[in-house]
């Protein structure tokens, strides 16, 4: 498969991604959107169809720990020529923060089963993470010992340096083995590209508001655009450069599998755990508490994986529709989410190939973004129908290519899988 393959379909994917998680999601919840996108493709383009569910759980909540930073306030600091500068930095920091913990999670995740592997210091490692998250979180985000948000209006508490920390913890105690500098290559590579892509997007973003540019324009969203393309580039290289170095590993079937009903107990579980830790634990790294028990119930069970990577991302991002929509509030807007969390959980039980998944949760949350913009209050300006304009190019783009991908290099046959 040549090289730009590698770097073109993730780095439409996940500029399709992350302009999504930014209109119908948001936060870590709307961050497993590209996050999954990312494992589902590194299954394809490395031919591991066998860990599809498991890389696409560890992809959606690797890239979700990300999520957790706040960069509005960066923003405002991009818009004035005095603080600019300290904006960019502060824009490649958080972004190679987000590239190399959710790279971190995607190379380690692709040691499973080889060499050096251990579930024991996988837990381990997870463990460590939280701890250094809390650590660095404590003595240097806490503090404000270094601080890229306004610190004098309504001052927003910042978490990269406990990311940063967690990640690097994680990285130490679980790339291990003849292929652990696997993981640290998938890790440094989309860190890299985060913190191009990150202040790129953001520096382009403040261009285009400062000079009056197409005021019509979401200058917003060319930002996020711009970072999902330059991170989703970063992976797929990664993917390029370790295209020899794993051999496919057969499917991981269980011997009975669970019934429709377990099934939909365990999707069910996953989004409570979660959501609910998401929603309601006054934690700042909250999401990492959440990521620690989900990647440790992926990793135990292939249902928890599927559900994970596409239940729970489907349901987040049908909550945050209900939840813009004053006609669904209360019992109303969770009947919703329940309904199409049942469904959603009804149809990822199935053995399915690996790219009618990919093609699914594009077009699904496709079409919650158009609900979002069409169903009252409407939301129709020009900017905004010219992004749904082009979420809709780009997952025609992705799912045409990943369809029309080589039968020798991405196999109809073999079905998402952990």
């Amino acid at each position: 498969m040549p090289m730009r393959r590698y770097l073109l379909l993730p780095a439409l994917a996940l500029s399709l991604g992350w302009g999504l998680r930014g209109f119908i999601g948001g936060g870590p919840l709307g961050a497993m959107i590209p996050g999954a996108m990312a494992g589902l493709l590194l299954a394809l383009l490395l031919r591991q169809h066998g860990m599809s569910a498991w890389l696409a759980a560890c992809g959606a909540i690797g890239l979700g720990l990300g999520g957790q930073m706040t960069y509005g306030q960066t923003v405002g600091l991009s818009l004035r020529p005095e603080t600019f500068a300290w904006a960019m930095l502060g824009f490649a920091v958080k972004g190679g923060t987000w590239g190399l913990a959710g790279g971190a999670v995607l190379g380690v995740a692709l040691l499973r089963g080889r060499a050096g592997w251990s579930v024991r210091r996988f837990h381990m490692a997870l463990a460590l993470m939280l701890a250094a998250t809390w650590a660095g979180w404590r003595f240097v985000n806490q503090p404000r010992l270094v601080y890229f948000s306004d610190p004098l209006h309504r001052p927003r508490e910042e978490v990269w340096a406990g990311l940063l920390a967690g990640a690097l913890a994680f990285l130490l105690a679980a790339a291990r083995g003849p292929l652990g500098r696997l993981a640290w290559r998938f890790a440094l590579w989309a860190c890299a590209a985060g913190a191009l892509g990150f202040p790129l997007g953001a520096a382009v973003q403040a261009w285009g508001r400062m000079a009056g540019a197409l005021p019509w324009f979401d200058w917003w969203k060319a930002m996020e655009f711009t970072f999902g393309a330059g991170l989703g580039a970063g992976l797929g290289l990664a993917a390029w450069l370790s295209r020899h170095d794993l051999e496919p590993l057969p499917v991981n079937a269980s011997a009975r599998p669970p019934d429709a009903m377990q099934h939909l107990l365990v999707a069910a579980a996953a989004f409570a755990a979660i959501a609910g830790i998401e929603y309601r634990l006054e934690l700042r790294f909250n999401y990492s508490a959440a990521a620690v028990i989900a990647l440790a119930a992926a990793l135990r069970s292939d249902a928890a994986a599927r559900h994970i990577a596409f239940t729970v991302t489907a349901a987040a991002f049908v909550l945050d529709f209900v939840e813009n929509k004053p006609a669904m509030a209360g019992l109303a807007g969770w009947a919703v989410v329940a309904a199409a969390g049942a469904a959603a959980a009804a149809w990822i039980r199935r053995e399915r190939p690996v790219r009618q998944i990919f093609a699914a949760l594009a077009w699904a949350a496709v079409a919650v973004s158009l609900l979002k913009t069409f169903v009252p209050p409407l939301l129709t300006s020009p900017g905004h129908l010219l992004t749904e304009v082009l979420f809709v190019l780009l997952a025609w783009l992705c799912v045409r290519r990943v369809w029309r991908m080589k039968e020798a290099e991405a196999a109809a046959a073999p079905a998402m899988a952990s």
